[in-house]
């Protein structure tokens, strides 16, 4: 199931437990907490134990956005149930360091198991164990995320 909230791509998988999530849109601080915030009501929602963080997309994230997810938000993740945490990192040094560093404040929080990875097929492999699953959950997303990133068949839809 693809789901579109705000400044979020998402996937949730129930079988699976699983939520796939990318950002999409600029970065504001407002948007920045509704969409982690709503990260932790689907988690809840959909008793999740997977998470894949596809974090290629993410612009910089600044030291408030860092501070918040670390002295606010880390502590309503850790009341989850996350057993996996795949991330796919982000392509610039500073998130990189961001993400450590919150990951580093969630170790007192949380012990998922956090492995990084260059791709998402790697990703959903490690999460699901079954490479056909991997498959089927990837092309879900590609059909479902295609009009939404390519504006020729996004306007298209409008005529």
């Amino acid at each position: 199931m693809i789901h579109i909230h705000d400044s979020l791509y998402l996937q949730v998988s129930s079988p699976l437990h699983l939520l796939r999530w990318e950002w999409h849109d600029l970065l504001s601080y407002d948007r920045f907490r509704a969409a982690f915030k709503e990260l932790l009501v689907l988690s809840n929602n959909y008793h999740i134990t997977n998470w894949l963080a596809d974090l290629s997309t993410m612009p910089l994230v600044g030291t408030d956005e860092q501070a918040w997810l670390s002295d606010e938000w880390l502590p309503e993740f850790a009341r989850l149930s996350i057993q996996h945490l795949a991330i796919i990192q982000p392509p610039t040094m500073h998130n990189q360091l961001v993400i450590e560093s919150v990951l580093s404040d969630g170790r007192r929080c949380n012990n998922a198991d956090v492995q990084f990875f260059s791709d998402i097929p790697s990703a959903l492999d490690w999460l699901t164990s079954s490479s056909s699953v991997a498959t089927q959950l990837e092309q879900e997303w590609l059909a479902n995320t295609r009009m939404i990133r390519s504006p020729s068949l996004l306007s298209r839809m409008w005529i």
